[in-house]
């Protein structure tokens, strides 16, 4: 009997060895698999093409909302109505576009839940977009007005709510696309 007590305590040492082994190698290798598969989930793909698709559609009607193809339009043409530096009629008409492709942006906004990352950017959107439709409805108000100053001023009022708040969160989230 005296020499059964070492050899109980030599399988139990084993076993406790094997367990503590086993225990050890199941926690790493459970910890690799949660690294090892960091892809985006479906609610940030979905944000991210919103905000994208919003940036396509808003550009398009910041150039032209009236005459060119989606997608396509003259930067310069852009520049110059956004400055108020084209005919106010013309700002009017591009400012109508571009409060409408707003407008469904924040109401596409309401329909998602934004993903935890972008939770800051998502306030961002909440809380500049409607700043920037009250001020392209200023924009609107002084080209029916026909006062170019008047446009000028509510413009720099738009750019202001505009850049570069609003476009630092769309650069977040969206760094495929130039935000300017």
């Amino acid at each position: 009997m005296k020499g059964a007590a070492p050899s109980r305590m030599v399988l139990w040492s084993i076993l406790g060895s094997l367990l503590l082994i086993s225990s050890t190698a199941c926690g790493s290798s459970s910890t690799q698999a949660v690294i090892a598969s960091p892809t985006a989930d479906s609610v940030t793909r979905n944000y991210v093409a919103s905000v994208h698709n919003y940036w396509i559609q808003y550009k398009t009607a910041e150039a032209d909302p009236i005459g060119n193809v989606a997608g396509q339009f003259s930067t310069a043409d852009a520049a110059r109505a956004c400055f108020g530096l084209l005919d106010p009629s013309t700002q009017d008409v591009r400012s109508v576009a571009m409060v409408a492709v707003h407008a469904k942006f924040l109401s596409d906004l309401d329909t998602m839940r934004p993903p935890l990352k972008f939770a800051t950017d998502d306030h961002t959107f909440r809380s500049q977009l409607p700043k920037a439709i009250a001020d392209l409805n200023g924009v609107i108000s002084a080209a029916n007005a026909g006062s170019k100053d008047a446009v000028l001023q509510a413009t720099t009022a738009y750019v202001n709510d505009m850049m570069p708040t609003l476009t630092d969160a769309l650069d977040d989230v969206d760094p495929s696309v130039v935000h300017n």
